[in-house]
């Protein structure tokens, strides 16, 4: 595979550079001196952001930044940032409305609605005039990820490992070993580690989120190998024989909501948290939380967060039955979009190539102004400061990658051999046209938020409340959604012959 997604890099920049030839004078976008003050009108370009602003934050995009885009790209970055707890609706509206933002990012599972929805335009003409630095360091298999009706949709910007991405689950570490425990391997394990750490102290709270990690515990309460399909948890494939599960009326859904069930009762969920994200931060940012889902490199990101809370706080991620595979279903869970009602989509795909032009340019946005946010020592960075700018997460990429001084060696060294001997997802490159049953699955998907989430996070039995909600589902036109999913999914299999050994 490696050979053929370097064979479709080469081709992609070719691509471009042929078509860059072509046009001639005035379109060498690609050329260092085209991003200069001469080439392109001055523009503001709206960019849309999640996060919860810090001074900092502001301080950098106002002054540093947009000095550094003003002399490379003759362009101003105005920045919305959108509280976290509110970016879904606040998004949405914006891109309902058709407001003239040029960029935004979200997770790779929303592409294809806003897709259908007509709020995002195609990238193909953008990406060959524009994107070689994209294209030359972001793996051509990424891309497909957003590849819809032989269009381009997104950037998937993170190029890192991503195997079993929200099947982990992320630790305290120090608090582990301080209830005279080393790992985590079992779900025992994880109720052990709560017992043990609520008798030192009851001011701590087991956590793993309600509202997504049910696949966490499939790793070891089936010894089959689901995939879930995306993230409204109504299905799942068997990435053994690649049939598709109805997830809600099957006996896995029984055995995973009757272990949260029994969590609630003993503790381990709180039902003070349950629904209530910004709390579920707090607790998390106070350092009170023992555990929650992983994402391969979670602990590292939340190092330093967790270190502001306890300074002996350490973080490591787990899977529940190490021993079974690790599937990549998206190497990118990032994806960064251009609104169709952009007044600046050249600009915007200009700016999102410069990031990744150098590793000069890629350090500065994500980290700063050296000496002055950051340090390099040994080949490590040592930020000296706790605002983050533009969120690591959604730009690592391993032609630039530059590991933190604080975090454990050991941290580092699983994530980066996290896809060793990774299989690739049979959902892999999948993506679900909701337009046939566009009714029907807004019907459900209202009925699984009022009926069903509830048993999912414990709060209502299984016994209590199934049999009500599973007949209000299919009334609903569950039946009619999976089937319409099924055949979409069978023709995506018999299209690419799984494509994928």
């Amino acid at each position: 595979m490696r050979k053929r997604t370097g064979l479709a890099v080469s081709a992609l920049v070719l691509v471009g550079l042929l078509l860059s030839a072509c046009w001639g004078d005035g379109y060498e976008e690609n050329t260092p001196s085209a991003f200069g003050g001469g080439a392109d009108p001055f523009v503001k370009l709206k960019m849309i952001m999640p996060g919860d602003e810090s001074a900092r934050m502001r301080e950098f995009v106002d002054n540093e930044l947009n000095a550094r885009l003003k002399k490379d790209l003759n362009m101003e970055l105005d920045l919305t940032y959108i509280p976290w707890a509110n970016y879904q609706q606040k998004l949405e509206m914006a891109l309902s409305t058709g407001e003239k933002y040029d960029l935004f990012w979200y997770g790779t599972p929303f592409v294809s609605g806003y897709m259908s929805q007509g709020y995002i335009q195609p990238l193909d003409e953008l990406l060959e005039r524009f994107g070689a630095d994209l294209i030359a360091n972001i793996p051509a298999d990424n891309f497909k990820l957003h590849r819809i009706e032989d269009k381009q949709w997104a950037i998937p910007s993170q190029a890192f490992t991503s195997a079993g991405k929200f099947t982990s689950v992320l630790v305290r570490q120090d608090l582990l070993e301080k209830a005279g425990m080393t790992e985590i391997g079992t779900i025992d394990d994880l109720e052990s580690f709560y017992e043990k750490m609520h008798a030192i102290d009851p001011g701590y709270y087991g956590y793993l989120e309600t509202d997504r990690g049910l696949d966490i515990l499939w790793r070891e309460i089936t010894d089959k190998n689901y995939t879930m399909l995306d993230e409204r948890q109504l299905f799942a494939v068997d990435e053994d024989t690649g049939e598709l599960m109805n997830y809600v009326e099957s006996e896995l859904y029984e055995q995973t909501v009757r272990i949260r069930e029994s969590w609630v009762a003993k503790g381990i969920i709180d039902t003070d948290l349950v629904g209530n994200p910004a709390a579920k931060i707090d607790q998390e940012n106070a350092g009170k939380l023992l555990f929650r889902v992983g994402a391969v490199s979670r602990a590292m990101e939340n190092w330093q967060t967790a270190q502001k809370a306890d300074p002996k706080a350490r973080l490591r991620e787990y899977y529940l039955s190490p021993d079974k595979p690790k599937y990549i279903t998206a190497p990118s869970n990032e994806a960064y979009m251009i609104p169709s009602a952009a007044a600046n989509p050249e600009r915007a795909m200009k700016f999102m190539n410069w990031i990744l032009q150098s590793k000069e340019n890629y350090m500065f946005i994500i980290y700063g102004v050296e000496g002055k946010d950051y340090e390099l020592k040994d080949g490590k960075i040592r930020l000296l400061t706790n605002d983050q700018l533009m969120y690591e997460w959604m730009w690592r990429n391993k032609n630039y990658f530059t590991p933190p001084s604080i975090v454990d060696d050991e941290v580092i060294d699983d994530m980066l051999h996290n896809d060793d001997a990774a299989k690739i997802s049979k959902l892999f490159g999948f993506h679900f046209n909701e337009e046939p049953v566009k009714n029907e699955l807004a019907k459900v998907l209202t009925v699984y938020k009022e009926k069903f989430e509830p048993i999912n996070f414990g709060l209502v039995g299984y016994d209590e409340g199934y049999e009500q909600a599973v007949h209000s589902l299919k009334k609903a036109g569950l039946d009619i959604v999976f089937e319409e999913v099924r055949n979409q999914f069978q023709a995506f299999r018999e299209k690419t012959g799984d494509g994928h050994e």
